[in-house]
């Protein structure tokens, strides 16, 4: 009997179908959960350019969940201790990442310094509102060029930079021009996200840049952009997470604006649409990377698995995640008063303890992987050829269960802002039911990059099912990559949330 396979090609061609769902999930980035359209005003001062004013704009859900939080009403904010206690409960934070303001001169990355003039606000469509400056201090003594970009790179907050509304306030010496454009170097959320900069040139009065013909003011400033190279249109699936996170954006305002309609009749059709919007905002939400997916697709290389499990698992995770947001933030305001609050504090003690457990699973997957191979692989019978079907039945529940609540236990940001939203309104049953939607619509998403997983793991076997060494070979090598990747993603999200 000839049980050569002959098209290895093939073979080749279907393991990296397989990879490619790693590659899919880079990282473990965050979610958006918070919105911020950002209008900076740079202020060119008689030395050089003094610092930023920043105007931001939050979105209308975090605003409906924080003011609450710290025990405020829109009203509060025009007294003096209402402006002290958002400064200090939901602003003097942002020090500690650089109020999200990244600074290059001629290069050369410095850090901002301190945040003052603070004053919060309300928009008369109720959002919060951050005005405040704060100092570079950059001296310029010839030409110069000075980077701005405003982002948060761990993807938490939604940066949106205003472009038609920057500002240059000229109070010395200088000739500006300036551009806006992508920052390629500081792309994040697995590179699907380019933030936009301001990139600003400086010189003294003077050197070499004239006056545009037709505009005599424009000895002091020319906002007329240089040419510039030509950057690179975004991607397909750059410019589709683009249009995720815009729909994530469009929902959660919906979600906001139902609240008076719940309040005034619980069971209405009001409710009705929040519990539909949550479950639409679940499966979008978790479209983009994110450390379930990760694992997921991970652990379905690494071991043997069916629809069935593949849905199992992509369910379990979500609710776990959503059940574990649910609980610290309803215990935190039983217990502490403060639903977001509590929440940060839990999650920061929450996050290491989880990927470090996440750790000991992928060397335990992989130690149980080795320990196969040791004893001669996992075909040792001489028949031929091989059934690849039968390999993928020999599921292992109570492992799916144990990894998916490991990876499941850090607390969703999502639906916590969600919740807190709906505690802060005095809507917690519709939050609560919200929750469950929410998970329901994330499993939704899961599952499908669970299915694809033990699609693509199923049929790359298969194909090398007609020789039994190369199928042992490529079973190990799956099942290897994917247990590595589950512990080197643990070791890197542990080392991050640290």
């Amino acid at each position: 009997m000839k049980c050569a396979f002959s098209q290895k090609t093939r073979i080749a061609q279907f393991f990296l179908l397989a990879t490619l769902f790693l590659l899919m999930t880079p990282s473990a980035h965050a979610h958006p959960h918070v919105f911020v359209d950002a209008t900076p005003t740079l202020i060119i001062g008689k030395d050089g350019l003094a610092g930023i004013r920043q105007h931001w704009i939050f979105d209308d859900m975090f605003t409906a969940a924080l003011l609450p939080d710290i025990g405020l009403s829109p009203a509060d904010l025009k007294t003096p201790e209402g402006q002290k206690a958002i400064r200090d409960g939901g602003f003097a934070n942002l020090k500690n990442v650089g109020y999200f303001t990244i600074v290059d001169v001629d290069g050369k990355r410095i850090k901002p310094g301190p945040a003052s003039e603070f004053h919060a606000s309300i928009t008369e469509d109720n959002r919060l509102v951050y005005d405040f400056y704060l100092a570079l201090d950059i001296p310029v003594l010839r030409p110069t060029t000075v980077r701005i970009t405003i982002c948060d790179r761990e993807y938490y907050v939604d940066m949106l930079l205003l472009k038609d509304d920057i500002g240059i306030d000229i109070g010395g010496p200088f000739s500006t021009s300036h551009t806006i454009g992508p920052a390629q170097d500081l792309a994040y959320w697995g590179g699907f996200v380019i933030p936009q900069a301001i990139t600003l040139k400086l010189e003294p009065v003077g050197s070499a840049m004239p006056p545009i013909q037709g505009h005599p003011d424009t000895a002091l400033t020319s906002d007329i952009p240089e040419a510039q190279p030509k950057v690179a249109r975004p991607t397909l699936l750059q410019r589709f997470m683009g249009q995720v996170v815009a729909l994530q954006k469009v929902i959660k305002k919906k979600l906001t604006a139902l609240a008076g309609d719940i309040r005034a009749n619980p069971l209405g059709k009001g409710f009705w649409m929040f519990l539909m919007l949550s479950f639409l905002y679940g499966g979008v939400h978790a479209l983009g990377p994110g450390h379930g997916k990760t694992v997921v697709c991970s652990y379905f290389l690494a071991r043997p698995g069916s629809l069935w499990l593949g849905a199992l698992m992509g369910h379990a995770i979500t609710f776990v995640h959503v059940s574990s947001a649910t609980l610290v933030v309803l215990g935190a305001y039983w217990l502490l008063g403060s639903g977001m609050g509590g929440f940060q504090s839990a999650d920061r003690i929450i996050q290491p303890a989880s990927y470090a457990l996440l750790v000991l699973v992928g060397l335990g997957l992989c130690m149980v992987i080795l320990r196969d191979q040791r004893k001669g692989g996992l075909l040792q019978e001489a028949s031929c050829p091989v059934d690849a079907t039968e390999v993928a039945r020999s599921e292992h529940v109570g492992s799916v269960l144990l990894v998916s609540f490991v990876t499941g236990v850090v607390p969703c940001p999502g639906a916590a802002v969600i919740l807190a939203f709906a505690v802060g309104l005095k809507i917690v049953t519709a939050g609560m039911i919200a929750m469950l939607a929410m998970a329901l619509g994330m499993g939704l998403t899961t599952t499908l990059f669970a299915w694809g997983a033990v699609s693509a793991r199923g049929l790359t076997l298969k194909l090398s099912g007609k020789n039994r060494a190369l199928f042992n070979r490529i079973y190990a090598v799956l099942s290897i990559c994917g247990a590595l990747t589950i512990a080197l993603f643990g070791v890197a999200m542990f080392l991050g949330s640290i």
